[in-house]
């Protein structure tokens, strides 16, 4: 599905509403509506950001693995890190927020979404490109060397971060017997890393 929304091209992958669906339906713990709307939080960080500093996006696409956000002209390096830490910021913030409502009101039932809101910004704060930690890490290498040698950077940090992760992904799902969601991420990732080294 694509349409147009100030100025923005968005397309919604069919592929994402088959998986929000079956998601849904297996998810008896609400998890994936807690992690839809904390994903949703991240990205309005982004683009918060993004319109802060006068950009708008030309295209948004809303995929299965995650959003992708096409803009324009991007700005400096300093600018780029700043747009990619506002994601993880923004959950951090929603966590703080319900966490100051949760002890101040007594609503135990908020310690699911804080801690969805902290995993999410956990996750992308893991230095593996294109999480928002990766592209940061990029750009201030950039800053420092030349583009050849910080790209290299980058592969070598984002694949030592990957052997912990997917790790930790495969002792969590022989622990549990069911949970292949870190082990499929880490895989997804290492994909994606190299990918870009094509």
């Amino acid at each position: 599905m694509t349409f147009k929304l100030k100025g923005s091209c968005v397309n919604i992958s069919f592929f994402f509403f088959v998986t929000v669906c079956v998601a849904l339906v297996l998810d008896t713990t609400d998890t994936a509506v807690l992690t839809l709307f904390a994903a949703a939080l991240h990205e309005g960080g982004h683009l918060l950001c993004m319109f802060f500093y006068g950009e708008r996006p030309s295209h948004i696409s809303v995929a299965p693995f995650g959003f992708s956000i096409t803009r324009l002209s991007v700005g400096s390096y300093r600018r780029e890190m700043i747009i990619a830490f506002a994601g993880p910021l923004a959950n951090i913030l929603a966590a703080v927020i319900m966490s100051v409502i949760m002890f101040a009101c007594h609503l135990p039932q908020l310690v699911k979404p804080i801690a969805v809101n902290i995993s999410l910004a956990v996750f992308n704060l893991l230095p593996i490109e294109p999480l928002d930690c990766g592209r940061a890490v990029r750009c201030w290498l950039m800053c420092r060397m030349n583009t050849v040698r910080a790209e290299k950077t980058v592969f070598i940090i984002g694949a030592l971060c990957l052997v912990p992760v997917a790790a930790t992904g495969f002792f969590v799902l022989i622990k549990s017997r069911y949970n292949i969601t870190l082990l499929l991420a880490s895989i997804y990732l290492s994909w994606l890393l190299l990918k870009r080294r094509e």
